[in-house]
């Protein structure tokens, strides 16, 4: 039973599938899931690598906590691949590369006639799309997770979990 949990993975599981296999699971290891903070890093190093990534940025304490922001991705990453599938019908924003990490957003334009005129337009101006790398909504500008940048502020000089706003409350 050891070997089963040490190498037990998410794989194809819910989260919550996965949480209660690794729960049954670590009845039968209690000198590796004593420690708190230990068995959540197991919960998250277990986890797909999508979900994994996305909790790595923080420092969860608990399992608690894991699981529950694992849920809510799990459910954001669903949701953004609905979308997705329903907006294939219609032409995709595209991604270009200008240079080794910076990734630049850009919408798709149609010809508008105006007057006698055809003048080009951006579609929906005013709505962001859901950036298919982080999952935030920031239009425009660049990719703070393609960047390597932290996810609080943007810095370069950190990452998210040792941002020193996280550790002001701002």
């Amino acid at each position: 039973m050891e070997q089963e949990f040490l190498s037990l993975a998410q794989g194809s599981m819910t989260v919550l599938e996965y949480e209660a296999r690794f729960s049954k699971l670590s009845k039968y290891v209690p000198h590796i899931v004593a420690d708190e903070r230990r068995k959540t890093k197991k919960f998250v190093m277990g986890l797909t690598p999508s979900l994994r990534t996305r909790l790595m940025a923080f420092n969860h304490r608990t399992l608690h906590e894991a699981l529950s922001v694992a849920c809510r991705q799990e459910g954001e990453m669903e949701q953004y691949l609905e979308e997705k599938k329903a907006s294939q019908k219609r032409p995709a924003a595209t991604f270009q590369r200008q240079d080794k990490k910076k990734m630049v957003y850009q919408t798709p334009q149609r010809t508008v006639a105006v007057g006698s005129s055809q003048v080009p337009s951006v579609r929906s101006p005013g709505v962001k799309k859901e950036c298919p790398h982080c999952g935030k909504t920031h239009g425009g500008s660049e990719c703070w997770l393609v960047a390597g940048r932290c996810l609080k502020c943007g810095s370069s000089d950190h990452k998210m979990k040792d941002c020193p706003r996280l550790q002001q409350g701002a």
